[in-house]
């Protein structure tokens, strides 16, 4: 088995140069027991056109390899930014299983990381910050110092680079990581990157009202001045979470003030609310109803310190901590 996957990967780099990787492609991970017809029927694609989308003049597939599908839809091309800048890569992002896996050297190295291969027991290897981080190949495990961090998709080999599911980033990387649909975009924002004008003017036109934005300023002034932008950021986000969710008003203010559960954010109750929100507030409620989401689906923060109200940590399932918030699903 290890022979035919080494073979796999040469013939991936003979291929590395062909018209066919000009753009990013939903792909499949070929699994034991799988056939070309299997597969053509899971994505309902002619076998036919799947062995020509990847140059193959033969019918044997290799258990790990992987199999371009079809181009995403319109054609497009994934890109990925980090802090508002387009990175330059020699190799597109793909999609599998609803899933966006993204070329990991590029991405750490912009980062701030040290990227090196080990041949041997294939797998890459990152040096960042305090963190040597082990990615073996093909498995769905990583090794961050010493300790086994599950992926949610294997790590594998696209045209001689190595690809993780983009969550990994966000989670090794202590980043925000957002997916643009519309445009085929990987944001990623890194801990306590703060947007200038030259990158709000480079967003979307906004699809909210002005009266969304509004309140979700004052609000985001109201419980989390002081707060890092990320934490800031997550609080927003909570309640764009609670719009788009069927168990809460369908517009900010509805959110804000709604206390249907018993559960009223304090700055309704003492007037806070009300308060005139800062330029960094008004620029992070911007960020969040623009789509830039650091904080899963989320529907729920607190101040532990703070709180009197336990509903939250007895109903809820716990996500993460910025500072001074904790955060729920």
């Amino acid at each position: 088995m290890k022979k035919l996957i080494s073979s796999l990967i040469f013939v991936v780099l003979l291929l590395s140069n062909s018209a066919s990787y000009a753009q990013s492609y939903l792909m499949h991970t070929v699994q034991t027991g799988d056939t070309y017809t299997s597969i053509s029927k899971k994505y309902n694609m002619n076998v036919d056109t799947i062995r020509s989308l990847n140059n193959d003049s033969g019918y044997y597939l290799y258990s790990g390899s992987l199999l371009k599908i079809k181009p995403i839809q319109n054609q497009k091309t994934i890109s990925i930014k980090i802090d508002g800048k387009i990175i330059s890569t020699d190799q597109y992002p793909y999609i599998e299983n609803a899933r966006t896996f993204v070329p990991i050297r590029f991405i750490a190295e912009n980062l701030g990381a040290n990227v090196s291969w080990n041949s041997v027991s294939q797998e890459a290897i990152l040096e960042y910050e305090d963190k040597n981080i082990k990615l073996p190949l093909y498995s769905s495990t990583a090794n961050i110092n010493g300790s086994f961090v599950n992926l949610d998709a294997p790590i594998n080999i696209y045209n001689s680079r190595t690809f993780v599911p983009v969550r990994f980033i966000a989670e090794t990387f202590d980043c925000s990581v957002n997916w643009d649909s519309s445009n085929y975009v990987v944001d990623i924002k890194t801990k306590g990157y703060i947007p200038t004008h030259e990158n709000l003017v480079n967003y979307n036109t906004p699809t909210y009202s002005s009266e969304d934005l509004y309140w979700l300023s004052r609000l985001v002034e109201a419980e989390s001045q002081g707060e890092p932008y990320e934490g800031q950021l997550a609080v927003a986000n909570v309640i764009v979470n609670r719009k788009n969710s069927e168990l809460f008003p369908n517009d900010i203010k509805g959110v804000i003030f709604d206390d249907n559960y018993g559960i009223q954010y304090t700055p309704v109750a003492n007037g806070r609310i009300y308060n005139t929100p800062s330029n960094i507030s008004i620029q992070v409620a911007k960020q969040a109803l623009a789509g830039h989401n650091n904080i899963s689906t989320c529907l729920y923060f607190l101040n532990p310190k703070k709180s009197t109200n336990n509903w939250i940590v007895w109903n809820r399932s716990y996500f993460k901590t910025i500072q001074n918030h904790d955060f729920y699903l």
